[in-house]
């Protein structure tokens, strides 16, 4: 009677997440209520403040959101985005390919995509109702940008700090497996979405509503946001130097590089020290309550799902290295993440749950893992929950529905892609 009552519990939590109750309850209620099936309802407690002091998720995660926080009050996230739109202020055909662009460069260095559409969006949207494209059309591309996967290339990211410590890869070989298919499914989501966009004859919004561009003085602070992310990939063993002392015989740790940024932009932007200091720690804190508590909660529902024995079943039904499998990668996270409008908290849970036992066979794990993290970024992108999608909506004055039926086709048609990229390659 243990399994059909475990499949009621995750029912019934399935029906909470769509009536949007709040997720982490969610997880660690189910947790908890699995492993009092399985008779030891002290693991999900164990598992709780394990996770909480968990330093190899914490200092990563923290660390890149402080850092993001710090950018945003030095100015250098809006000074990037500036950068970035700068062609496509007189020529209205790269408003979009540049908007998504835009946004999912800033996204690499800012991991909420919330905070980088809050930052895109006042220049975008101007820019593309004043091109003639409408307030659907621009809220979209915003969405599309800003939460369509960049920070899947930021080493500090959640979804890529739970599939290197679940499988045990390096990050240098998380971040290369991640590489083509977020690329490759990405472009084609962006090229679809220019494709069935239209832009409006006339009726464009007055010129004056374009934001004017930087001081040229300030124009150096782009360079800083992707700081981390060289000195990381610069200190790759075997990259630039064969080898490297031994605390970083492994290449630069996520958190060591976030760190070392943070100090470098408070030494060259002096003004407002004690504001800059401020919101750095004020990043470590949204981090941990935004971030680390769903992946608190979700080890939890993990932990509840383990003591029932269905993890191994999962792992069973994923691993398969046919088309099957990865579609059954794709399906759960990607489900859930238009449910929970979260793409961290399924990406996270799957990774704990199945990446652990496939370490033997690193190539599958690691395509299993960025399957999952691609899915439920995608899912998150197109669910009318999300709160990037929400604010973005908002921001151009449309209703979120039409958001979402402008995102969810090219996203589907990104995500074939994926799946072709990761298949062929396995």
């Amino acid at each position: 009677m243990q399994f059909p009552a475990a499949l009621v519990i995750i029912a019934v939590a399935m029906i909470c997440l769509v009536r949007r109750m709040e997720v982490r309850l969610v997880l660690f209620t189910a947790g908890l209520a699995l492993a009092s099936l399985a008779g030891k309802p002290l693991v999900v407690f164990e598992v709780f403040l394990a996770e909480m002091a968990n330093v190899k998720t914490i200092g990563p995660i923290c660390s890149a959101m402080g850092y993001a926080y710090v950018l945003r009050a030095a100015g250098a996230d809006r000074e990037l985005v500036h950068l970035l739109l700068a062609p496509a202020r007189r020529r209205w055909w790269l408003l979009i390919p540049g908007g998504c662009l835009a946004g999912f460069v800033a996204n690499i260095a800012v991991t909420s995509q919330t905070a980088v559409a809050a930052t895109v969006g006042p220049i975008l949207v101007p820019l593309m109702l004043a091109a003639g494209y409408s307030p659907v059309a621009a809220a979209a591309t915003l969405v599309l940008g800003c939460s369509g996967g960049g920070s899947l290339y930021n080493p500090g990211d959640a979804d890529l700090v739970a599939i290197h410590e679940a499988s045990q890869a390096p990050m240098k070989q998380v971040l290369a497996a991640m590489f083509w298919p977020l690329l490759g499914g990405f472009a084609t989501a962006v090229t679809v979405f220019s494709f069935l966009t239209r832009r409006e004859p006339a009726g464009a919004a007055a010129p004056s509503v374009i934001p004017p561009a930087p001081a040229a003085g300030q124009r150096w602070k782009a360079l800083l946001p992707p700081l981390p992310l060289v000195m990381i990939f610069t200190m790759m063993p075997g990259l630039v130097f064969d080898a490297l002392p031994a605390p970083f015989a492994k290449g630069l740790p996520v958190s060591h590089a976030m760190l070392a940024s943070t100090i470098i932009v408070l030494l060259l932007c002096r003004g407002e020290l004690t504001a800059k200091v401020k919101a750095f720690f004020e990043g470590l804190g949204f981090a941990y309550a935004h971030v680390i508590s769903i992946i608190v909660t979700a080890s939890c529902f993990i932990a509840g799902l383990t003591q029932v024995g269905l993890t191994e079943r999962l792992v069973s039904l994923v691993s398969d290295t046919g088309i099957g499998g990865k579609l059954a990668t794709g399906l759960f996270p990607g489900a859930l993440g238009v449910i929970t409008g979260s793409g961290i908290g399924p990406s996270v849970a799957f990774s704990n749950a199945v990446l652990p036992a496939l370490r033997d066979n690193l190539a599958v794990a690691l395509d299993l893992g960025v399957l999952a993290a691609i899915a439920a970024t995608f899912g998150r992108t197109m669910s009318p929950a999300a709160a990037v999608v929400i604010f973005s909506a908002n921001h151009g004055g449309v209703s979120v529905t039409d958001v979402v039926k402008r995102t969810a086709p090219p996203l589907l048609a990104g995500f074939v892609v994926v799946l072709v990229i990761v298949i062929a390659r396995g």
